[in-house]
Protein backbone atom coordinates (compact mmCIF):
# COMPACT_ATOMS: atom_id res chain seq x y z
CA UNK A 1 0.00 0.00 0.00
CA UNK A 2 1.56 3.05 -0.44
CA UNK A 3 2.05 6.15 1.18
CA UNK A 4 0.78 8.81 -0.31
CA UNK A 5 -2.96 7.10 0.28
CA UNK A 6 -4.04 6.08 -3.44
CA UNK A 7 -4.24 2.43 -2.79
CA UNK A 8 -7.82 1.11 -1.42
CA UNK A 9 -7.64 -1.50 1.90
CA UNK A 10 -10.70 -3.39 3.76
CA UNK A 11 -11.17 -4.95 6.85
CA UNK A 12 -11.58 -7.96 7.24
CA UNK A 13 -11.29 -11.55 9.66
CA UNK A 14 -7.76 -12.51 9.35
CA UNK A 15 -6.58 -15.81 10.88
CA UNK A 16 -2.85 -16.41 11.14
CA UNK A 17 -2.08 -19.63 12.39
CA UNK A 18 -2.44 -18.83 16.06
CA UNK A 19 -5.48 -21.41 17.68
CA UNK A 20 -8.13 -19.56 19.40
CA UNK A 21 -7.39 -16.24 17.85
CA UNK A 22 -8.67 -14.24 15.15
CA UNK A 23 -7.54 -10.82 13.62
CA UNK A 24 -9.20 -7.95 12.47
CA UNK A 25 -6.97 -6.40 9.60
CA UNK A 26 -6.79 -4.20 6.83
CA UNK A 27 -6.02 -6.31 3.68
CA UNK A 28 -5.81 -5.22 -0.07
CA UNK A 29 -9.24 -4.48 -1.85
CA UNK A 30 -10.00 -7.50 -3.98
CA UNK A 31 -9.87 -6.81 -7.89
CA UNK A 32 -11.53 -8.24 -10.56
CA UNK A 33 -9.10 -10.50 -12.08
CA UNK A 34 -11.44 -12.54 -15.29
CA UNK A 35 -14.20 -11.28 -16.92
CA UNK A 36 -16.61 -13.85 -15.53
CA UNK A 37 -15.33 -12.39 -12.35
CA UNK A 38 -17.74 -9.58 -9.74
CA UNK A 39 -16.62 -7.95 -6.83
CA UNK A 40 -19.06 -7.58 -4.34
CA UNK A 41 -19.53 -5.32 -1.03
CA UNK A 42 -20.41 -8.07 1.90
CA UNK A 43 -23.72 -6.79 3.78
CA UNK A 44 -24.36 -9.89 5.45
CA UNK A 45 -22.06 -12.91 6.97
CA UNK A 46 -21.95 -15.70 8.77
CA UNK A 47 -19.85 -17.74 11.50
CA UNK A 48 -20.23 -21.27 10.28
CA UNK A 49 -18.95 -24.06 12.64
CA UNK A 50 -16.77 -25.11 10.07
CA UNK A 51 -15.27 -21.42 10.72
CA UNK A 52 -14.21 -23.51 14.38
CA UNK A 53 -12.04 -26.03 13.08
CA UNK A 54 -10.11 -23.66 11.96
CA UNK A 55 -9.91 -21.50 15.28
CA UNK A 56 -9.21 -24.50 16.86
CA UNK A 57 -6.06 -25.22 14.73
CA UNK A 58 -7.32 -28.18 13.28
CA UNK A 59 -8.05 -27.89 9.63
CA UNK A 60 -6.90 -25.27 6.99
CA UNK A 61 -4.89 -23.98 4.13
CA UNK A 62 -1.06 -25.10 4.67
CA UNK A 63 0.23 -20.92 4.11
CA UNK A 64 -1.72 -18.63 6.45
CA UNK A 65 -2.91 -15.95 6.70
CA UNK A 66 -6.24 -16.03 4.85
CA UNK A 67 -9.36 -13.91 5.33
CA UNK A 68 -12.05 -16.41 7.04
CA UNK A 69 -16.06 -17.34 6.03
CA UNK A 70 -17.94 -18.63 3.25
CA UNK A 71 -21.95 -17.66 3.68
CA UNK A 72 -22.96 -13.93 3.19
CA UNK A 73 -25.00 -11.72 1.40
CA UNK A 74 -23.34 -8.96 -0.98
CA UNK A 75 -24.71 -5.59 -2.44
CA UNK A 76 -23.46 -5.24 -5.90
CA UNK A 77 -22.21 -2.04 -6.36
CA UNK A 78 -21.56 -1.17 -9.97
CA UNK A 79 -18.47 1.21 -9.81
CA UNK A 80 -16.73 -2.79 -8.73
CA UNK A 81 -19.19 -5.53 -10.39
CA UNK A 82 -20.26 -6.36 -13.72
CA UNK A 83 -24.07 -7.20 -11.61
CA UNK A 84 -26.64 -4.56 -11.77
CA UNK A 85 -25.83 -1.76 -8.87
CA UNK A 86 -27.85 -2.26 -5.94
CA UNK A 87 -29.09 -5.70 -6.65
CA UNK A 88 -28.77 -8.28 -3.91
CA UNK A 89 -27.09 -11.62 -4.68
CA UNK A 90 -25.67 -14.40 -2.38
CA UNK A 91 -22.01 -15.24 -2.48
CA UNK A 92 -22.12 -19.05 -1.79
CA UNK A 93 -19.34 -22.21 -1.25
CA UNK A 94 -19.21 -23.09 -4.98
CA UNK A 95 -20.05 -26.34 -5.46
CA UNK A 96 -18.59 -29.51 -7.12
CA UNK A 97 -20.46 -28.75 -9.98
CA UNK A 98 -19.32 -25.26 -10.98
CA UNK A 99 -16.48 -24.32 -12.81
CA UNK A 100 -14.91 -22.90 -9.46
CA UNK A 101 -12.78 -25.76 -7.70
CA UNK A 102 -11.65 -24.28 -4.54
CA UNK A 103 -14.18 -22.61 -1.98
CA UNK A 104 -14.19 -19.10 -0.31
CA UNK A 105 -12.16 -19.04 2.55
CA UNK A 106 -8.73 -19.66 2.59
CA UNK A 107 -7.56 -19.42 -1.35
CA UNK A 108 -10.24 -17.03 -2.92
CA UNK A 109 -10.51 -14.74 0.45
CA UNK A 110 -13.41 -15.56 2.77
CA UNK A 111 -16.16 -13.87 3.08
CA UNK A 112 -15.72 -12.39 6.83
CA UNK A 113 -14.82 -8.85 5.30
CA UNK A 114 -16.21 -5.74 3.60
CA UNK A 115 -15.54 -6.71 -0.09
CA UNK A 116 -15.06 -10.27 -2.03
CA UNK A 117 -14.53 -11.35 -5.10
CA UNK A 118 -16.57 -13.91 -6.61
CA UNK A 119 -15.15 -15.91 -9.50
CA UNK A 120 -17.15 -17.46 -11.87
CA UNK A 121 -20.22 -15.35 -10.84
CA UNK A 122 -22.56 -17.02 -13.45
CA UNK A 123 -22.66 -20.53 -11.16
CA UNK A 124 -20.89 -19.23 -7.72
CA UNK A 125 -23.49 -16.00 -7.47
CA UNK A 126 -27.43 -15.43 -7.84
CA UNK A 127 -29.51 -12.47 -7.43
CA UNK A 128 -32.40 -12.52 -5.24
CA UNK A 129 -35.99 -10.69 -5.14
CA UNK A 130 -35.78 -6.84 -3.87
CA UNK A 131 -36.07 -6.44 -0.56
CA UNK A 132 -34.50 -7.35 3.17
CA UNK A 133 -37.29 -9.22 4.79
CA UNK A 134 -35.63 -12.14 4.55
CA UNK A 135 -32.05 -11.55 4.17
CA UNK A 136 -31.37 -13.91 7.78
CA UNK A 137 -32.44 -16.51 6.31
CA UNK A 138 -30.89 -15.91 2.57
CA UNK A 139 -27.52 -16.19 4.58
CA UNK A 140 -28.14 -19.65 5.70
CA UNK A 141 -29.29 -20.43 2.35
CA UNK A 142 -25.11 -19.99 1.42
CA UNK A 143 -24.14 -23.30 3.20
CA UNK A 144 -25.88 -24.55 6.29
CA UNK A 145 -29.45 -25.28 5.32
CA UNK A 146 -28.87 -26.87 1.92
CA UNK A 147 -26.01 -29.03 3.92
CA UNK A 148 -28.79 -29.83 6.20
CA UNK A 149 -31.40 -31.19 3.84
CA UNK A 150 -28.60 -32.83 1.47
CA UNK A 151 -27.80 -34.72 5.01
CA UNK A 152 -31.32 -35.77 4.68
CA UNK A 153 -31.20 -36.83 1.04
CA UNK A 154 -27.76 -38.52 1.80
CA UNK A 155 -30.06 -40.71 4.34
CA UNK A 156 -32.74 -42.15 1.37
CA UNK A 157 -35.30 -39.99 3.57
CA UNK A 158 -38.84 -40.69 2.44
CA UNK A 159 -41.92 -38.52 4.10
CA UNK A 160 -42.98 -40.65 7.20
CA UNK A 161 -39.45 -41.76 8.12
CA UNK A 162 -38.14 -41.55 11.77
CA UNK A 163 -35.00 -39.86 11.84
CA UNK A 164 -32.38 -39.41 14.69
CA UNK A 165 -30.07 -36.25 13.97
CA UNK A 166 -26.85 -36.33 15.60
CA UNK A 167 -25.23 -32.94 16.48
CA UNK A 168 -27.74 -30.04 17.36
CA UNK A 169 -25.59 -27.19 16.07
CA UNK A 170 -26.80 -24.65 13.60
CA UNK A 171 -26.59 -27.53 11.12
CA UNK A 172 -28.15 -30.19 13.11
CA UNK A 173 -30.91 -28.35 14.13
CA UNK A 174 -31.48 -27.16 10.32
CA UNK A 175 -31.52 -31.16 9.63
CA UNK A 176 -33.99 -31.97 12.42
CA UNK A 177 -36.46 -28.53 10.68
CA UNK A 178 -35.94 -29.83 7.22
CA UNK A 179 -36.87 -33.85 8.13
CA UNK A 180 -39.88 -32.30 9.87
CA UNK A 181 -41.02 -30.10 7.01
CA UNK A 182 -40.20 -32.46 4.48
CA UNK A 183 -42.77 -35.34 6.90
CA UNK A 184 -40.67 -37.50 9.15
CA UNK A 185 -43.03 -39.40 11.12
CA UNK A 186 -40.61 -38.76 14.68
CA UNK A 187 -37.00 -36.55 14.62
CA UNK A 188 -34.74 -37.29 17.24
CA UNK A 189 -32.10 -34.41 18.41
CA UNK A 190 -29.08 -35.78 20.01
CA UNK A 191 -26.51 -33.21 21.74
CA UNK A 192 -26.00 -31.89 25.56
CA UNK A 193 -25.94 -28.08 25.18
CA UNK A 194 -28.92 -27.43 27.25
CA UNK A 195 -30.28 -24.12 25.12
CA UNK A 196 -29.61 -25.99 21.78
CA UNK A 197 -31.95 -29.67 23.06
CA UNK A 198 -34.53 -26.60 24.01
CA UNK A 199 -34.48 -24.94 20.60
CA UNK A 200 -34.81 -28.37 19.07
CA UNK A 201 -38.08 -29.13 21.04
CA UNK A 202 -39.02 -25.77 20.21
CA UNK A 203 -39.32 -26.94 16.54
CA UNK A 204 -41.04 -30.68 17.46
CA UNK A 205 -38.13 -32.48 17.73
CA UNK A 206 -37.64 -35.02 20.78
CA UNK A 207 -34.56 -33.74 22.27
CA UNK A 208 -31.71 -36.40 23.15
CA UNK A 209 -28.86 -35.61 25.78
CA UNK A 210 -26.13 -38.37 25.25
CA UNK A 211 -24.61 -37.38 29.01
CA UNK A 212 -28.26 -38.73 30.62
CA UNK A 213 -27.36 -42.16 29.04
CA UNK A 214 -26.13 -44.20 25.78
CA UNK A 215 -28.45 -42.29 23.47
CA UNK A 216 -28.72 -44.65 21.30
CA UNK A 217 -30.23 -47.11 23.94
CA UNK A 218 -32.52 -43.67 24.80
CA UNK A 219 -33.57 -44.02 21.46
CA UNK A 220 -34.35 -48.25 21.14
CA UNK A 221 -36.24 -47.56 24.34
CA UNK A 222 -38.88 -45.77 21.91
CA UNK A 223 -38.38 -46.89 18.75
CA UNK A 224 -37.29 -50.56 19.67
CA UNK A 225 -36.47 -51.52 15.69
CA UNK A 226 -33.93 -48.20 15.22
CA UNK A 227 -34.69 -45.49 13.26
CA UNK A 228 -35.44 -45.07 9.64
CA UNK A 229 -32.77 -42.74 8.37
CA UNK A 230 -29.59 -41.12 10.80
CA UNK A 231 -27.68 -38.21 10.27
CA UNK A 232 -24.40 -37.11 11.21
CA UNK A 233 -24.35 -33.28 11.56
CA UNK A 234 -21.01 -33.20 13.82
CA UNK A 235 -18.23 -34.87 12.27
CA UNK A 236 -14.80 -35.31 13.38
CA UNK A 237 -14.78 -33.10 16.49
CA UNK A 238 -17.32 -35.11 18.16
CA UNK A 239 -17.87 -35.87 22.08
CA UNK A 240 -18.88 -39.21 23.36
CA UNK A 241 -21.20 -39.23 26.62
CA UNK A 242 -18.30 -37.91 29.04
CA UNK A 243 -17.36 -34.69 26.93
CA UNK A 244 -14.34 -36.60 25.74
CA UNK A 245 -13.26 -36.34 22.22
CA UNK A 246 -14.11 -39.54 19.91
CA UNK A 247 -13.38 -39.57 16.68
CA UNK A 248 -15.52 -42.47 15.74
CA UNK A 249 -18.77 -42.31 18.37
CA UNK A 250 -21.09 -40.37 16.25
CA UNK A 251 -20.88 -42.91 13.11
CA UNK A 252 -20.91 -45.60 15.48
CA UNK A 253 -24.22 -44.64 17.13
CA UNK A 254 -25.55 -43.72 13.50
CA UNK A 255 -24.89 -47.54 12.53
CA UNK A 256 -26.42 -49.07 16.04
CA UNK A 257 -29.71 -46.44 16.13
CA UNK A 258 -30.66 -47.51 12.40
CA UNK A 259 -33.19 -49.90 11.74
CA UNK A 260 -32.05 -52.99 8.76
CA UNK A 261 -32.38 -51.55 5.55
CA UNK A 262 -32.36 -47.92 6.64
CA UNK A 263 -29.74 -44.98 5.54
CA UNK A 264 -27.32 -43.07 7.01
CA UNK A 265 -26.36 -39.18 5.99
CA UNK A 266 -22.76 -38.06 6.79
CA UNK A 267 -22.48 -34.41 6.37
CA UNK A 268 -20.24 -33.75 9.59
CA UNK A 269 -16.70 -32.75 8.19
CA UNK A 270 -14.15 -35.78 7.68
CA UNK A 271 -11.09 -34.56 6.38
CA UNK A 272 -7.97 -36.48 5.09
CA UNK A 273 -4.88 -36.46 7.26
CA UNK A 274 -2.17 -33.69 6.71
CA UNK A 275 -0.59 -33.56 9.28
CA UNK A 276 0.65 -30.60 11.47
CA UNK A 277 0.83 -27.16 9.24
CA UNK A 278 1.31 -23.41 9.69
CA UNK A 279 -2.42 -23.67 8.59
CA UNK A 280 -3.73 -26.42 11.42
CA UNK A 281 -0.90 -26.45 13.96
CA UNK A 282 -2.70 -28.98 16.51
CA UNK A 283 -3.85 -31.16 13.72
CA UNK A 284 -2.28 -34.74 14.97
CA UNK A 285 -2.10 -35.98 11.33
CA UNK A 286 -4.97 -38.85 12.12
CA UNK A 287 -8.31 -37.12 11.63
CA UNK A 288 -10.32 -39.14 9.63
CA UNK A 289 -8.75 -42.45 10.79
CA UNK A 290 -10.71 -44.99 12.97
CA UNK A 291 -11.99 -48.17 12.90
CA UNK A 292 -15.84 -48.33 11.41
CA UNK A 293 -18.14 -51.28 12.48
CA UNK A 294 -18.68 -52.72 8.69
CA UNK A 295 -19.57 -55.81 9.84
CA UNK A 296 -22.91 -54.76 11.76
CA UNK A 297 -23.31 -52.13 9.26
CA UNK A 298 -22.88 -54.93 6.19
CA UNK A 299 -25.48 -57.72 8.26
CA UNK A 300 -28.03 -54.51 8.74
CA UNK A 301 -28.13 -53.80 4.83
CA UNK A 302 -27.52 -49.90 5.75
CA UNK A 303 -26.79 -47.95 2.81
CA UNK A 304 -24.32 -44.56 4.12
CA UNK A 305 -23.35 -41.51 1.57
CA UNK A 306 -22.33 -38.42 2.07
CA UNK A 307 -19.89 -35.31 1.73
CA UNK A 308 -19.64 -31.74 0.54
CA UNK A 309 -23.18 -30.75 0.38
CA UNK A 310 -24.51 -29.88 -3.58
CA UNK A 311 -25.18 -26.22 -2.13
CA UNK A 312 -26.16 -24.88 -5.72
CA UNK A 313 -28.32 -27.67 -7.08
CA UNK A 314 -30.56 -27.13 -3.32
CA UNK A 315 -30.50 -23.25 -3.43
CA UNK A 316 -33.42 -22.57 -5.62
CA UNK A 317 -35.43 -25.27 -4.03
CA UNK A 318 -34.95 -23.59 -0.45
CA UNK A 319 -35.38 -20.30 -1.57
CA UNK A 320 -38.76 -20.69 -2.42
CA UNK A 321 -39.56 -22.41 0.89
CA UNK A 322 -38.56 -19.26 1.98
CA UNK A 323 -40.11 -17.04 -0.07
CA UNK A 324 -43.98 -18.71 -0.23
CA UNK A 325 -43.35 -18.62 4.15
CA UNK A 326 -43.03 -22.29 4.65
CA UNK A 327 -39.49 -22.29 5.89
CA UNK A 328 -38.05 -19.77 8.47
CA UNK A 329 -34.45 -20.84 8.98
CA UNK A 330 -33.25 -17.93 10.55
CA UNK A 331 -34.14 -19.09 14.09
CA UNK A 332 -31.11 -21.04 14.57
CA UNK A 333 -29.15 -17.36 14.78
CA UNK A 334 -29.19 -15.80 18.05
CA UNK A 335 -26.62 -13.17 17.64
CA UNK A 336 -26.53 -10.28 15.26
CA UNK A 337 -22.75 -8.87 15.20
CA UNK A 338 -22.86 -4.88 13.82
CA UNK A 339 -19.32 -4.51 13.52
CA UNK A 340 -16.19 -6.81 12.28
CA UNK A 341 -14.85 -5.20 15.66
CA UNK A 342 -16.97 -7.81 17.38
CA UNK A 343 -16.22 -11.41 15.73
CA UNK A 344 -12.93 -12.26 17.40
CA UNK A 345 -15.06 -12.23 20.80
CA UNK A 346 -18.24 -14.05 19.09
CA UNK A 347 -15.62 -16.91 17.57
CA UNK A 348 -14.63 -17.32 21.35
CA UNK A 349 -18.19 -17.36 22.70
CA UNK A 350 -19.32 -19.72 19.80
CA UNK A 351 -16.40 -22.30 20.29
CA UNK A 352 -17.70 -22.28 24.29
CA UNK A 353 -21.05 -22.83 23.00
CA UNK A 354 -22.49 -19.99 24.26
CA UNK A 355 -23.71 -18.63 21.41
CA UNK A 356 -25.21 -20.75 18.55
CA UNK A 357 -25.07 -18.74 15.34
CA UNK A 358 -23.77 -15.91 14.95
CA UNK A 359 -24.42 -13.02 12.12
CA UNK A 360 -22.62 -10.12 11.03
CA UNK A 361 -24.69 -7.35 9.80
CA UNK A 362 -22.14 -4.83 8.30
CA UNK A 363 -23.68 -0.85 7.28
CA UNK A 364 -24.09 0.41 3.69
CA UNK A 365 -20.71 2.31 2.55
CA UNK A 366 -22.63 5.66 2.70
CA UNK A 367 -24.61 4.94 6.39
CA UNK A 368 -23.84 6.54 9.74
CA UNK A 369 -22.69 3.22 11.32
CA UNK A 370 -19.62 3.48 8.73
CA UNK A 371 -18.08 6.01 11.02
CA UNK A 372 -17.54 3.78 14.14
CA UNK A 373 -14.57 2.47 11.87
CA UNK A 374 -16.13 -0.31 9.69
CA UNK A 375 -15.14 2.04 6.43
CA UNK A 376 -13.62 1.52 3.53
CA UNK A 377 -10.23 3.44 4.01
CA UNK A 378 -7.19 4.75 1.58
CA UNK A 379 -3.58 4.74 2.71
CA UNK A 380 -1.44 3.85 5.51
CA UNK A 381 -2.64 2.06 8.79
CA UNK A 382 -1.85 2.18 12.38
CA UNK A 383 -2.16 0.22 15.09
CA UNK A 384 -4.58 2.58 16.71
CA UNK A 385 -6.63 1.93 13.94
CA UNK A 386 -7.52 -1.23 14.52
CA UNK A 387 -8.06 -1.10 17.88
CA UNK A 388 -10.97 -3.52 19.23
Amino acid sequence: MSANGTAKSMKAIVWEGKPFQMAVKYQPMPKVEDPNDVVVRITTAAICGTDLHTYRGLSGSKNPPWIMGHESLVLSLGIVSQLEESTAVTAIIVSAASKAIDDFGVDLGGTQAQYIRAPFADSSCFKLPPGTEHDLDYVLICDIFPTAWYALDCSGFQPGDSVAVFGAGPVGLLCAYSAILRGASKVYSIDYVQSRLKKAASIGAIPINFTEGDPVTQILAREPRGVRRSCDCVGFECLNNELEPQEDVVLKNCINVTEPTGGIGLIGEYLPPTGPTPGAPLSTGKEGIFPVPIGLLWTKSLSINGGIAEIRRLQPILQDLIESGRAKPSFVIDEILHSLHDVPDAYKRFVARQIGKPVIHLPHPNSDLDQRGDGVTNGDVTSQDLSI
